[in-house]
């Protein structure tokens, strides 16, 4: 009886090493793709970023690079009516989103989706709100993609970095440290 139960614990350690083996396997993968690593926001950042975006029950936001969703969920918390779409290209942030989305529709009626796709591939067209954490050149690769696309008042909050060549109507300096993630928020209006 104590060699089966050590036997079936070998094969159950053996077991989940090669699934925390492959999900390694997977996020590599996929920074590689995206050619930029999953960086999430950091969550003491949720509230300020929820302040700078203003949204209400009518808001479409969009979140670019929504990596595990962390900014749409706590959002939602916060404002339920309102719609709110992830973008994400990278599959292990998009299946990390997919399994938290799916746990959360069980206990919430949620109205948050995902789009797996490029996010230069998407029309923005409906959006009233938009939240970034990307890095400098892709925000200024994204300005042509949100002059032609994006409506009047169209709010875009982003996260540490900026537009070299935008003017934005405000800054919030969050008071971090040196070294933290996220110590400013750029808000933008298009």
């Amino acid at each position: 009886m104590i060699t089966f139960l050590f036997s079936l614990f070998t094969w159950i350690a053996f077991l989940v090493l090669l699934i925390v083996f492959f999900l390694l396997l997977l996020w590599m993968w996929s920074s590689i793709k995206a050619k930029v690593p999953f960086i999430g926001v950091p969550t003491k950042t949720l509230k300020d970023i929820e302040k700078a975006l203003n949204i209400n029950e009518d808001s479409v936001v969009y979140d670019l690079g929504c990596g595990d969703g962390r900014v749409l969920f706590y959002l939602y918390k916060n404002n339920p009516k309102a719609k709110y779409i992830g973008i994400e290209n990278s599959q292990f942030p998009l299946l990390v989103f997919n399994v938290r989305n799916w746990f959360f529709k069980r206990k919430n009626k949620s109205n948050i989706s995902i789009i797996g796709k490029d996010f230069f591939d998407v029309n923005l067209s409906d959006a009233t709100h938009i939240f970034t954490y990307l890095y400098p050149n892709v925000m200024d690769d994204l300005l042509a993609k949100f002059d032609k696309e994006l409506k009047r008042g169209t709010r875009l909050v982003s996260a540490s970095f900026h537009f070299t060549t935008k003017r934005e109507v405000e800054v919030l300096d969050l008071k971090r440290g040196k070294w933290e993630l996220a110590r400013e928020i750029y808000v933008y209006e298009f």
